[in-house]
């Protein structure tokens, strides 16, 4: 049966002999969404026990999902899904979402993913073009920078092709290269640049075409549209100032309060954004720099912020991760610096005054450099803070700040002031995903704490740029609704509630973040926790992402229906981990992050985690997703959920 919002085709190209085929989109959908939880399918048959992130088989998959090239807001996202060089100790399968206008391009293409496995002999690029794919020679634009090797494929291609691409960085296999998308969107962390750069694929170039996106019942989709450009815009609001003034600006019923992105007027894009002509005058410097300008372990802090910019620039260029220069090695190397064992990095003495290391712009771009090309200690450092500090003797503190292979992201430790208990949720949700979880803490821990009235205490007391603030106990109230568990926000006044319930809304959230990467939807904007316009507050509309995709694709699924669609991708995907070695004990390796006191003191409850509630926690989650006390899914759930051959192979393998 075919279904709305697909075209029909997946493109699988194995470079190692050249080979390509069509596979059909319809032997995995709707039962595995689109997008990602597709991905996790594919992948599964392309990956075997003995799989590492430098085999031939390992599978780089571009994915976007069903509502991508249609009219539904914020749909454009694509997704990278491949073993994960970065990850550590294992390289997980796992993810790395980007924007911009290649998922919908891929589409339009003719393509809903396109699986690349082989590696080839020498560089090349791939180019898609409707039925026209080829695997073009790319000497000429190997050794270039990221954004050289773009403008020459556009020149020569057309401007109107989207690009994947990877830098210098990605070409040396770098293990935190990025993978970019023009100048503006990437797949930053997972370290999928170097898994290109491994199969010698300089790039993916996709040439739009006539391929038409069925849409299958257009009046819902119209309605779901209207009510998400009411719901996201600042449309309607009595007070909307394009200006510079920051403060002026109002949003209207989000899951993120401090933005309005299909506004065009977001409250951190001013911020971010930086000398670059916009509809409103405002004009991008970093993201990364905006969330967190002042912090101490900013080793380049000092730096003016032109001079800063133009570094941003030069790791966009060789295909570097900001957010592994800025958040990962950046803490570990303050903390081995003010521990006095790390005085010379590249050789040269470490510029500081013993607290804080002011490294040069000049050291800066030496650093980056030596990283991309794996000159000397560079070659260390290519392979990430952990591989790094254990190769340097010093990886007996590095659990301060990596979990899995990554730095601090939403984690409620360092950055954010996150209250308790809700880094409980983040805690867990840090111990059983395989990578920096970050479209599951936008959804709570980012997106939870702004709207409680008495965690602020501004004068007038709004949720970022307008919205009312909720009280807690009203918070309390409405989360027992949303989760489905009456102590799911639970904790902060009374610690008796530290970890109850707490496996439910993590539960909840890792699903809303499987659907934000399948459907696809913003991950800043969903879900739409609140609605705090009304009087008294009342739940958001949690189930929008749902509706959009009922209306393109056909299906007539309520949010429960959806929820199961994403259990069922999640324990494929644990499936997959579980055949690459994951057990508890992984899960459980980000316990002493967590024990670390809180960098922002809760003025209420505890601000570590206590292992034995966090374990009791854990074995709670597992058992909701119906998976052993070890993490395991089980047969029974596997078969309940039609993998009745995954359980079959994992049997064999001696691992159910």
């Amino acid at each position: 049966m075919a279904y709305g919002g697909f075209t029909g085709k997946i493109l699988r190209v194995n470079l190692s002999d050249g080979s390509m085929k069509n596979l059909d989109t319809f032997d995995y959908v709707p039962d595995f969404i689109g997008g990602v939880a597709m991905a996790y399918r594919l992948a599964w048959d392309e990956i075997i026990e003995t799989t590492t992130e430098w085999s031939p088989e390992n599978p780089l998959i571009f994915t976007t999902g069903p509502c991508a090239a249609t009219p539904i807001p914020s749909a454009g996202r694509a997704n990278v899904v491949g073993l994960a060089p970065q990850s550590y100790p294992i390289p997980y399968l796992c993810t790395s979402g980007f924007g911009g206008e290649f998922g919908p391009k891929m589409k339009l293409a003719g393509y809903d993913a396109i699986v690349i496995t082989g590696k080839s002999p020498s560089p090349v690029y791939l180019y898609v073009n409707g039925d026209e794919v080829e695997i073009m020679d790319g000497t000429q634009i190997w050794g270039t920078g990221n954004y050289n090797a773009q403008d020459w494929l556009a020149n020569k291609h057309g401007q109107d092709v989207a690009i994947a691409a990877i830098g210098q960085a990605g070409e040396n296999r770098v293990r935190w290269a990025a993978i970019e998308s023009r100048t503006e969107n990437g797949a930053g962390q997972g370290g999928f640049g170097a898994l290109m750069g491994d199969k010698k694929l300089k790039a993916v170039v996709v040439k739009p075409g006539n391929t038409r996106i069925p849409i299958a019942n257009p009046e819902k989709m119209i309605e779901v549209v209207n009510r998400l450009n009411k719901e996201m815009s600042p449309t309607g609001q009595d007070k909307v100032a394009l200006s510079r003034d920051r403060g002026s600006y109002t949003t209207r019923r989000q899951s993120c309060p401090w933005s309005s992105c299909t506004g065009g007027i977001a409250g951190c894009l001013p911020t971010m954004y930086n000398r670059v002509p916009l509809a409103n005058g405002i004009g991008t410097v970093s993201g990364v720099e905006y969330c967190c300008p002042g912090v101490p372990t900013n080793i380049m802090e000092s730096m003016p912020s032109e001079v800063r910019t133009e570094l941003r620039r030069l790791e966009g260029q060789l295909g570097l991760n900001h957010w592994e220069t800025q958040l990962g090695m950046n803490f570990w190397m303050l903390n081995e610096y003010r521990r006095g064992r790390l005085n010379k990095i590249l050789g040269e003495s470490v510029p500081g005054d013993g607290t804080n290391m002011k490294l040069t712009p000049d050291f800066v771009k030496k650093f980056y450099m030596a990283v991309a090309f794996r000159q000397g200690e560079g070659d260390i450092w290519a392979e990430g803070t952990t591989r790094a500090a254990k190769a340097f003797g010093m990886d007996d503190e590095v659990w301060k700040t990596h979990k899995h292979g990554y730095g601090p992201h939403w984690d409620g430790r360092y950055l954010q002031f996150v209250r308790s208990p809700v880094w409980v949720v983040s805690a867990l949700t840090w111990a059983t995903h395989g990578r920096d979880a970050f479209n599951h803490q936008h959804g709570y821990p980012e997106r939870y704490p702004p709207f409680v009235y008495e965690w602020d205490t501004r004068e007038g007391r709004t949720s970022g740029w307008g919205t009312p603030k909720i009280p807690y106990a009203k918070i309390c109230e409405l989360g027992a609704q949303i989760y489905g568990a009456e102590h799911a926000n639970s904790g902060w006044d009374d610690s008796t509630y530290q970890y109850t319930d707490k496996e439910y809304v993590g539960l909840w959230h890792e699903c809303r973040g499987m659907i934000k990467d399948s459907v696809p939807m913003c991950d800043r904007q969903f879900p739409l926790l609140y609605d705090s316009t009304t009087t008294p507050a009342t739940v958001g509309w949690t189930d929008a992402e749902t509706q959009a995709y009922n209306a393109v694709v056909g299906t007539d699924w309520t949010l429960d229906d959806m929820h199961k669609a994403c259990m069922r991708a999640q324990s494929l995907l644990r499936s997959i981990w579980t055949m690459q070695g994951r057990t508890r004990k992984n899960d459980e390796s980000v316990i002493p992050y967590f024990t670390q006191p809180d960098a922002w003191p809760d003025d209420a409850g505890p601000s570590a985690v206590d292992p034995g509630q966090f374990r009791a926690l854990l074995s709670r989650y597992y058992a909701l997703h119906g998976w052993s006390d070890q993490g395991i899914p089980t047969r029974q759930t596997l078969q309940g959920y039609g993998l009745g051959s995954v359980a079959d192979e994992l049997q064999r393998l001696g691992k159910l």
